[in-house]
């Protein structure tokens, strides 16, 4: 068995990772650490200078007051801020990660799927990509009803992540439509383990209620020509799934 995909998920755009995260709390935690002892200096300089002014005011325990007051409200105040700032960050994270993941999947969407495409066609590697739809989709949803139909499009993702080698870009692009892609991957070599990809999810059922359901997958592939760009060589692929639609389905065609 082929070894597990990692997903992309625009990450930019995606999520912060958790050392982002944790780089914010330090610096909130240097800034607490600023605000709570400028504080205290203050206080405790202010009230210095009024006990030599005055000189009535018992020393010792107005110091005391000078540091522990400013200090209890400082450290209330900062961690309430601090708390908002954390909220909002997340919420910005979660905003940015569901812009680039598709929310069924948990794949990568069409839009982070196009931006690492962009950023691969950059480069001088190789590419070679695939484009995927689930076969008689329409006949999944009249039978199964739509949670039917949402149960084998996470099935496939399922299938997919665990099928397809480390590195490649696995995004969902449209209803029942996915897309693949590889860079550095020789092309032979590419439709030989998407056409891998397509023959264990034939033999592998959605279990559902009614029993085990069979899903099959047609599969355009396409290898990018020189300075080829990424609408092209999608168009491509998308002829060459149309031509496996045509050929019978549950089947998998190159472009030429």
């Amino acid at each position: 068995m082929m070894p597990h995909a990692s997903v992309f998920t625009a990450a930019a755009g995606p999520a912060p990772p958790a050392a982002g995260r944790g780089a914010l709390r330090a610096r909130l935690r240097r800034t607490g650490l600023w605000v709570v002892g400028g504080s205290v200096f203050a206080s405790v300089s202010f009230t210095h200078l009024c006990l030599i002014l005055l000189g009535e005011l018992d020393y010792a325990a107005t110091m005391i007051a000078a540091v522990l007051i400013p200090l209890a409200v400082a450290s209330l105040a900062f961690r309430w801020i601090a708390g908002l700032t954390l909220q909002l960050e997340a919420a910005r994270a979660e905003r940015d990660r569901l812009a680039h993941q598709d929310p069924l999947t948990g794949l990568a969407n069409r839009r982070a799927a196009l931006a690492k495409l962009e950023s691969w066609v950059a480069g001088t590697e190789p590419l070679a990509l695939a484009v995927a739809d689930l076969d008689h989709f329409k006949r999944i949803n009249d039978r199964l009803g739509h949670e039917g139909g949402d149960a084998s499009l996470v099935h496939f993702a399922a299938m997919l992540r665990k099928l397809v080698p480390p590195g490649w870009l696995i995004a969902r692009i449209g209803g029942e439509e996915f897309l693949l892609a590889a860079r550095g991957i020789d092309p032979a070599d590419f439709a030989a383990r998407i056409e891998a990809v397509r023959t264990a999810i034939a033999i592998t059922p959605l279990i559902t209620t009614s029993g085990p359901w069979h899903l099959t997958a047609s599969f355009g592939i396409a290898a990018r020509s020189a300075n080829e760009g990424v609408d092209r060589l999608i168009s491509r692929a998308d002829a060459a799934l149309y031509a496996a639609k045509e050929g019978g389905r549950n089947r998998t065609e190159r472009a030429a």
